[in-house]
């Protein structure tokens, strides 16, 4: 990073590294080293504060803190959509246990004691893939907003008008209901041992593909920042091109596009630049695009981008 000279110039310094971690804690850095010279209204430092806090997977829980605590000053409304942004990202993508996510679940609280009932179905399908604790903190989050512990109440609620992205009440009620009662055995350290190998083994799984109808549709662009903390939690260099090498603005996409039975694992997904993405034959673009085109009958999954 070369200037830090004003927050303008750090929020497009993030930009341009494709928001890897490294850059954007560089940033909030700079940010906090200065904080009494600062305006925390101004809109490029909020920029980048939402960029911190929505890179999950960063390293630095005690810098998210600071990003936390002064975007949630700054500008409330903005926090809150941004802690729902976080929110729907962990329900959407692989989760790392050994990481804690404890800003994460401080957010997660934050949307409870707010009752942000926008939020629900997006933390029930976080409680139902049984990662603990982040799942644990996701239900209650549930039955805070909701006002009840019980499945039928949650169900019902999330029935409402209200929410219409809500569209499979009782499997996300199950999934809370679940995290909250996880099933009992002869003792305390017994039920430790099953969650550690509930979470061992659903951590690093994806979440059902049912469950992207429980959540609201994702844009383009919150699609591309989600694929691109993907890869830079998987130690990938998101900024770099993965088929010339050179560094600069990408676009992540899928080597077996998600229509063909493709997934959002790290190991099919691919950075490229704008020079390469248009060498690729018109239908191998697809897995780069918004669209998620459902295979042709008959259609085999195509393994080589060029």
């Amino acid at each position: 990073m070369t200037d830090l000279s004003s927050p303008k110039a750090l929020r497009r310094l993030i930009d341009e590294s494709g928001h890897a971690f490294a850059v954007i804690e560089e940033a909030v850095g700079a940010l906090r080293a200065r904080i009494r010279d600062i305006d925390p209204h101004d809109p490029d430092v909020i920029e980048v504060l939402r960029a911190h806090l929505l890179a999950i997977g960063s390293p630095s829980d005690v810098m998210k803190y600071f990003s936390l605590e002064l975007l949630e000053r700054a500008d409330p409304a903005r926090a809150i959509a941004t802690y729902v942004e976080v929110v729907e990202l962990l329900a959407r993508s692989p989760i790392h246990p050994e990481r804690g996510y404890p800003v994460e679940r401080a957010m997660i609280r934050l949307l409870a004691d707010k009752k942000v009932t926008g939020a629900l179905p997006a933390l029930a399908v976080l409680a139902g893939r049984e990662v603990y604790p982040l799942s644990r903190t996701a239900a209650r989050a549930v039955a805070a907003i909701v006002g009840s512990t019980e499945k039928d109440a949650i169900t019902d609620r999330l029935r409402r008008a209200d929410l219409p992205e809500a569209t499979r009440p009782d499997a996300l009620s199950d999934g809370v209901s679940r995290a909250l009662w996880p099933q009992k055995r002869t003792s305390a350290q017994s039920s430790q041992e099953r969650r550690r190998k509930i979470t061992r083994e659903n951590a690093a799984s994806m979440p059902p593909d049912a469950s992207s109808a429980c959540l609201r549709p994702e844009s383009s662009k919150k699609r591309q920042a989600r694929l691109r903390a993907i890869l830079l939690g998987a130690g990938r260099d998101a900024a770099r091109c993965g088929n010339c090498d050179l560094a600069g603005p990408t676009r992540i996409g899928h080597v077996v596009p998600v229509g063909r039975g493709g997934s959002d694992r790290p190991g099919n997904l691919v950075a490229l630049c704008a020079a390469c993405l248009r060498l690729l034959p018109r239908r191998r673009r697809e897995g780069f695009d918004a669209g998620r085109r459902r295979a042709a009958k008959g259609e085999a999954p195509q393994m080589n981008l060029f």
